[in-house]
């Protein structure tokens, strides 16, 4: 008896394609252990249940002392960095492949802020990225002009007959990006209404990224922009790689995914950042 209801029960869940509660709950702190964040939507997806069901998984595990609850999913319990990421960036596909729905819906959000400036500075990242196929699908307002060091952000605005400029310096063919002193002081000479920033962390002591190239160029958006927007998915919250980019304090406005734990939220809130949780 005891047999043939198990081998009933696993055949169901079989047809229904979705994995046992502990297989979600491992899944769930696989993710987090890698350094990242849960989503309960893209869990539920991913898994083939409701949001509900993720939800009572969270509380699960946050009843055990194994993850913090936040808006829209999880993060680590633990305080401070979760994780220092090495100097080697991950290969552009696999970064543009992971979190794509929460980076869909920061870019999104991200264009509603910029609607009305002429002037747009456009960083690295995939986030950044989607930020530009947003702005093309939006039917960009006649005389604007995007700033961009991201050859791929460049190709689509320009195949777009959006007003382009990239600068001369160095191209880094893993990013697509053109870095070096020639960019760094071409772009110098202009300001800009607006510029879109992406990042590889974030903590209480600032915002991070990978190459003290790309950091270069990053640092002149923040410096020549009057609005200073980070566009950040919450897998990256209280994570360091090898540059400090920037302050809180030089961020204008925060386009996330989720909210972000206690200590940096209140770190934020001391900086004045404003946080829009898309």
């Amino acid at each position: 008896m005891t047999d043939s209801s198990t081998h009933t029960t696993q055949d169901k869940s079989t047809k229904r394609g979705r994995p046992p509660a502990q297989a979600r709950l491992a899944a769930i702190l696989d993710r987090l252990n890698q350094g990242g964040s849960v989503s309960v939507a893209e869990f539920a997806q991913e898994f083939g249940v409701s949001d509900m069901t993720v939800r009572r998984d969270l509380a699960e595990l946050e009843g055990k002392g194994l993850l913090e609850r936040v808006h829209g999913g999880a993060v680590s319990l633990q305080h401070g960095p979760l994780t220092v990421i090495d100097d080697v960036e991950p290969v552009f596909e696999a970064r543009r492949r992971l979190n794509s729905d929460a980076k869909s819906r920061i870019a999104q959000a991200a264009v509603r802020l910029i609607a009305d400036h002429q002037t747009l500075a456009f960083d690295l990242g995939t986030t950044v990225l989607a930020g530009a196929r947003a702005l093309i699908s939006s039917e960009p307002a006649p005389g604007l002009r995007i700033f961009t060091n991201s050859l791929r952000v460049a190709q689509l605005t320009a195949a777009a007959s959006v007003q382009t400029y990239v600068p001369g310096g160095l191209i880094q063919p893993g990013e697509m990006s053109v870095t070096g002193q020639a960019a760094v002081e071409n772009f110098t000479r202009y300001y800009f209404d607006a510029a879109l920033i992406g990042a590889s962390g974030l903590t209480p002591d600032g915002v991070f990224d990978y190459s003290p190239e790309e950091a270069a160029m990053k640092s002149v958006y923040i410096q020549r922009s009057s609005c200073r927007i980070l566009m950040i998915d919450s897998s990256k919250f209280r994570r360091i790689s090898t540059v400090r980019v920037a302050d809180l304090a030089q961020i204008s406005i925060m386009v996330t995914d989720a909210a972000p734990p206690p200590e940096l939220a209140q770190a934020l809130e001391e900086a004045n950042v404003s946080i829009l949780i898309a």
